[in-house]
C-alpha cells in the first residue's frame, strides 16, 4: 500500500560536491591552469613594464628562485598567447562548426595538463611572492583597527535602514502566502531567503564598493598610508569590517526569519513539512530503453528526467523497460529498525487521458546482493505462509503487497522491512548492497524519474514536526548565503581599489548575475540559444524580427554573424572564471522541501568559494600596492 505525502522533491541537475572530488588531481590541475593562466599573463606584463630591473636588484637565492619560477612559468605564458590568437579561430571555421564552452581554446593532449599545471603553479607563486614576503610585517592589531573603522563608517552611512523593508514581509507576508499546508512552508522559506538575499547582496556590495573610493576622495586614506601600515592590511581590514557588520545583520535576520516561519506556519503544515529528511540516494540506470543513462525521451523541454513506458511488444516478445537504483552500501543501523521508509517523486507523461483522480501504477521490487530467486521459490513452496518481513530478512527480497500508485506533484512512500537492510550487510562486498527496480504497469503511460527522485529515509520517518532539526537546517542555508555575501563583497572591494564606487558596484553585480546564468552563457557560446549570438540578438531587437527567421544575406548581417563568433569565444573564455553560485543558491530549496543539507556538500562549496576569492584578494593587494594614493584622483 502506498502512502501519499506532500510534494517534496530535489531537482539536482548536478551531483552534490564531495571533499574527495575537490582535492582530486583533475580538479586541482584545472584550478592551477585557470588561475595560473591569469597570473602568468600578469607576470609577463609586469616584466614588460620594467620588472626585469626589480629582478636584477634581488640578491643570491632570491634572484635564482625568481628566475627559476620565470622559466617554469614560460609554457603557461605561451599558452596564454596561443589562447588569445585562438579567440579569432571561428573566423576561419565553417559556418556550422560547433564551439564547445568546456573545451580548451587551444587543443592539446591530455598528458600536457600536469606540466602546464606546474607551470601555472609557478606563475601563482610569482604573483604571490610579494604578499608572502610582507606576511611577517602584518599586524592583526592594525587590521582590526581598520576593520573597526570600517564597521563604524558603515553604520554612519545609514544604509542599514534598507533592512527595514523586510518588516513589510513580516507584517504583510501572510496576506500573500497560500494557506494550503502542502505549499505553505516552502513558500515561507522562499520568500524569507529571497528577501534576505536581495537586500544583503545589494547593501554588502554598496558598502564594499564605497569604502576605499570614499577614503581616497576625502583623503583620509593618505593619513593611514603615512603610518606603518601595509597596503594589504587596508584591504583585509576593510573586508573584515564589512563582513563583520553584514554577519551580525545576517544573524539577526536569520533568527527573525526562523522565528517568523516557525510561528507563522499552521500546525498542519508544520506536521507535514517542518523537518529535515536525511535521504539515501542510489545510482540510477535504465534498461530496455533508448538510453541506459537517460531512458526514453518524451519530448519535454526540461530533460532532467528519463522516462520508462509500460510493457511493449518487441521483436523477441514482450519487453519491460526498467529503472534501477543501486546502492553500493547501506548504513548498518537501518537493519535494527522495524521499518524504513522509501519515498519517491516521479513524473507522469500521459499518452492517453486515463481516468480522473487516478494515478499511475508502478511495479517496485527491492533486492539485496544475497537474493537468489530459485532459493526463494523453493522456500515459498515449502512454507507458503512466509511473511514479507521473513522474506526480506532471510532472502533479501521485498515487493509491496497490493498496488503501488502515485500521482503527479505528490510524494509516494512505502514502508520497507528493516530486515532487508540487515540482509544487505552480508555477502560479497564487490556487489551492490541493494537494488531498487521500478517498472510502469500501464502501457499507454510513461513514468519519469531522475536519480534524486527515489530515496530511503535515514532519519525517523514516523516523527512529526521537528523544529530543532529544521532550525539547524535553516542555519546551514544561512551559512551558504553568508558565503555568497563574502564572495560579492570581496570581488566588489577588489574592484574598488582601482575603479569608482558606481563602476565597482555595477561590475560586481554583473559578475554575480552572469554567475547565476552560466547555463545560458554556455548555450550562447555553443550557439544553442534562439536568435544566434549576442550581436545578432541585439540587431533582432532593433529590427523587431523573430528569432526563428534567418537574417537576410547582406554585408552588415554577415559582419555581425562573423563578429558574433569571436564574441562567443570571448564569452566562453570569461565563463571559465565565473564563480559557482548556483550550488549555494539552491540550499533554500533543501530547507523548503524538508531535506537535510549535507555537511560534506556545504563544506566542499565553502572550500571552492574561498579558493575562488583568494586570487581576487591577491589582485586587490597588487592594485592597491601599485596605486599612487597620494596623488589626485
Amino acid at each position: 500500500m502506498t502512502t501519499i505525502l506532500p510534494w517534496a522533491a530535489l531537482s539536482l541537475e548536478r551531483d552534490p560536491l564531495e571533499l574527495a572530488q575537490i582535492v582530486s588531481l583533475p580538479t586541482v590541475s584545472n584550478y592551477l591552469l585557470t588561475v595560473g593562466a591569469l597570473c602568468s599573463l600578469c607576470v609577463f606584463l609586469w616584466l614588460l613594464r620594467g620588472g626585469f630591473g626589480s629582478v636584477g636588484r634581488l640578491f643570491g637565492g632570491a634572484r635564482s628562485m625568481v628566475l627559476a619560477l620565470l622559466a617554469l612559468a614560460l609554457p603557461m605564458f605561451l599558452l596564454d598567447i596561443a589562447s588569445i590568437f585562438a579567440l579569432f579561430r571561428p573566423l576561419f571555421l565553417p559556418a556550422d562548426a560547433v564551439i564547445s564552452a568546456n573545451a580548451p581554446l587551444v587543443p592539446r593532449p591530455e598528458w600536457t595538463n600536469i606540466p602546464l599545471a606546474i607551470s601555472g603553479l609557478a606563475s601563482i607563486l610569482l604573483v604571490a611572492a610579494p604578499f608572502v614576503a610582507n606576511l611577517p610585517r602584518l599586524s592583526l592589531r592594525r587590521i582590526l583597527a581598520i576593520a573597526n573603522l570600517s564597521f563604524k563608517e558603515a553604520i554612519r552611512k545609514r544604509v542599514l535602514y534598507a533592512f527595514t523593508g523586510l518588516l513589510l514581509i513580516v507584517l504583510f507576508g501572510s496576506w500573500f502566502i497560500p494557506s494550503k499546508p502542502t505549499d505553505e512552508l516552502r513558500t515561507y522559506v522562499s520568500v524569507v531567503f529571497y528577501a534576505m538575499t536581495v537586500v544583503l547582496m545589494l547593501v554588502g556590495a554598496l558598502l564594499a564598493a564605497s569604502g576605499l573610493p570614499a577614503d581616497i576622495r576625502t583623503q583620509s586614506l593618505y593619513l593611514i598610508v603615512t603610518k606603518p601600515v601595509e597596503r594589504v592590511e587596508i584591504l583585509l581590514g576593510r573586508l573584515t569590517g564589512t563582513m563583520a557588520l553584514m554577519t551580525l545583520v545576517l544573524l539577526a535576520l536569520t533568527g527573525a526569519g526562523l522565528l517568523y516561519i516557525i510561528r507563522g506556519v499552521s500546525p498542519d503544515a508544520a506536521e507535514e513539512s517542518l523537518k529535515a529528511r536525511e535521504p539515501l540516494f542510489g545510482i540510477l540506470a535504465f534498461k530496455n530503453t533508448s538510453s541506459e543513462a537517460k531512458g526514453d525521451n518524451v519530448g519535454r523541454e526540461w530533460e532532467y528526467r528519463g522516462y520508462i513506458s509500460g510493457p511493449t511488444q518487441g521483436p523477441s516478445g514482450l519487453v519491460t523497460p526498467q529503472a534501477s537504483w543501486t546502492y553500493a552500501t547501506v548504513p548498518a543501523y537501518l537493519g535494527s529498525r522495524d521499518k524504513v521508509q522509501a519515498e519517491f517523486t516521479f513524473d507522469i507523461y500521459r499518452t492517453t487521458k486515463g481516468f480522473e483522480n487516478r494515478g499511475v501504477g508502478i511495479g517496485l521490487v527491492i533486492t539485496t546482493r544475497n537474493h537468489d530467486p530459485e532459493e526463494l521459490r523453493k522456500a515459498r513452496e515449502k512454507n507458503p505462509g512466509l511473511t514479507p518481513e521473513q522474506v526480506a530478512t532471510d532472502h533479501g527480497f521485498f515487493q509491496p503487497a497490493g498496488s503501488v500508485t502515485f500521482f503527479d506533484y505528490s510524494t509516494g512512500s512505502v514502508a520497507v522491512p528493516g530486515g532487508l537492510f540487515a540482509n544487505a550487510q552480508k555477502g560479497d562486498p564487490q556487489k551492490p548492497a541493494l537494488t531498487v527496480t521500478v517498472t510502469c504497469k500501464e502501457s499507454t503511460q510513461y513514468v519519469g524519474m531522475a536519480r534524486y527522485d527515489f530515496y530511503f529515509r535515514a532519519d525517523d520517518a514516523r516523527a512529526g514536526a521537528q523544529p530543532l532539526r529544521f532550525a539547524g537546517n535553516f542555519l546551514l542555508a544561512s551559512f551558504a548565503l553568508w558565503l555568497r555575501l563574502l564572495l560579492v563583497i570581496s570581488v566588489t572591494l577588489v574592484m574598488s581599489t582601482e575603479l569608482s564606487t558606481v563602476i565597482s558596484l555595477l561590475m560586481g553585480m554583473v559578475l554575480m548575475m552572469l554567475a547565476h546564468v552560466q547555463e545560458f552563457v554556455r548555450e550562447l557560446v555553443e550557439g544553442k540559444s534562439a536568435g544566434g549570438g549576442p550581436l545578432e540578438n541585439i540587431k533582432r531587437i532593433i529590427d523587431n524580427s523573430v528569432a526563428a527567421k534567418p537574417l537576410e544575406d547582406t554585408a552588415l548581417n554577415t559582419l555581425i554573424q562573423q563578429s558574433d563568433k569571436v564574441v562567443r569565444e570571448v564569452l566562453g573564455g570569461l565563463a571559465r572564471f565565473l564563480p559557482e553560485v548556483d550550488r549555494l543558491a539552491y540550499y533554500p530549496e533543501y530547507v523548503g522541501n524538508g531535506f537535510a543539507i549535507g555537511g560534506g556538500d556545504l563544506a566542499g562549496n565553502a572550500i571552492v568559494t574561498v579558493f575562488y576569492i583568494l586570487p581576487w584578494l591577491l589582485l586587490g593587494y597588487h592594485l592597491l600596492r601599485w596605486r599612487e594614493v597620494a596623488g589626485p584622483t
